[in-house]
């Protein structure tokens, strides 16, 4: 007689991203903030980080080519980075209470051949984060950045023709799960 108390194990569904809006501010003659809000559907209430960036990262929307003034759909690629190249283990989960002031400090660096940012600008910023994220947001940084940011012009290495167009880029996901939200905040720098 077979054996019918073996444990059967889930397949893990992928999750659904909705993009509702898109915005931008221009932090100065180099520089723009991105800002993409999108509706998260899910059936289940567990989070999975492998599955959920695997999901986010397929998704039509994510696949752009960020120019510094605009971006233009682009199968495979998203920013500066190939998305075959892109894996869910290089999403840091970040601290909520730091979050704010580590963009912010971002932000007011210097950038090389860049402008400071205007205290205008950061008051828009600072006025906006408070709407983004709440005790139970799980906040991620594409940490893919850090290499691309730090290496000198020399060194730098591109994955695709047009990663050259961007100086610096940012990328913080911001998830929460108790409104099924999910903000997407990049910043570009030529």
């Amino acid at each position: 007689m077979p054996n019918f108390n073996k444990k059967i194990i889930p397949i893990q569904a992928p999750w659904n991203f909705e993009l509702t809006s898109k915005n931008t501010l221009r932090l100065h003659d180099h520089g723009l903030i991105r800002l993409f809000n999108i509706d998260v559907k899910r059936n289940s209430e567990s989070f999975n980080k492998s599955i959920f960036f695997q999901s986010l990262i397929s998704t039509e929307f994510y696949q752009e080519l960020f120019f510094d003034h605009f971006s233009q759909s682009s199968k495979g690629r998203h920013g500066p980075f190939l998305v075959n190249n892109i894996k869910p283990t290089q999403f840091t989960k970040q601290l909520n209470i730091s979050f704010a002031n580590d963009l912010l400090k971002i932000l007011s660096t210097p950038k090389w051949g860049c402008p400071p940012i205007s205290n205008l600008i950061l008051d828009k910023i600072k006025s906006a984060l408070p709407s983004l994220i709440n005790e139970q947001s799980l906040i991620f940084f594409l940490d893919k950045c850090k290499s691309f940011n730090e290496s000198s012009e020399e060194s730098k290495i591109y994955e695709h023709e047009w990663s050259h167009n961007l100086t610096s880029f940012y990328e913080f996901i911001i998830f929460n799960p108790d409104v099924r939200k999910l903000h997407i905040i990049i910043l570009t720098y030529e």
